[in-house]
């Protein structure tokens, strides 16, 4: 709340009073105008934050998912099936092309 009340005082001209209650921005001034911006993730109708439409995002997400849900096998020893090796070169393999399409 600090914050927002120095940047708002800060924005504010001589003649005009401003101060932050609960919810609400006061001015001193009947009329007029007040531009206002604000930085905030996009949500759904639900709160959930939206994922980007990009091809790189549902990529890294799967790799991201895929890997969370290999950990468990990985750590019994029974990550891979037959002709793959090593359940720790695969599990390697997860977190490589996760960390590729998160950048």
């Amino acid at each position: 709340m600090k914050y927002a009340e120095r940047m708002l005082a800060r924005g504010c001209k001589e003649d005009v009073q401003c101060f932050l209650k609960p919810g609400w921005i006061v001015f001193n001034k009947k009329d007029g105008f007040a531009k206002i911006s604000y930085k905030a993730i996009a949500q759904d109708e639900r709160g959930y934050p939206l994922i980007p439409d990009t091809p790189s995002y549902q990529e890294a997400i799967y790799w991201y998912v895929m890997m969370k849900l290999s950990f468990p096998k990985f750590m019994r020893g029974k990550l891979g099936g037959k002709g793959v090796n090593s359940s720790s070169q695969v599990y390697t393999y997860l977190q490589q092309q996760w960390n590729f399409y998160r950048n």
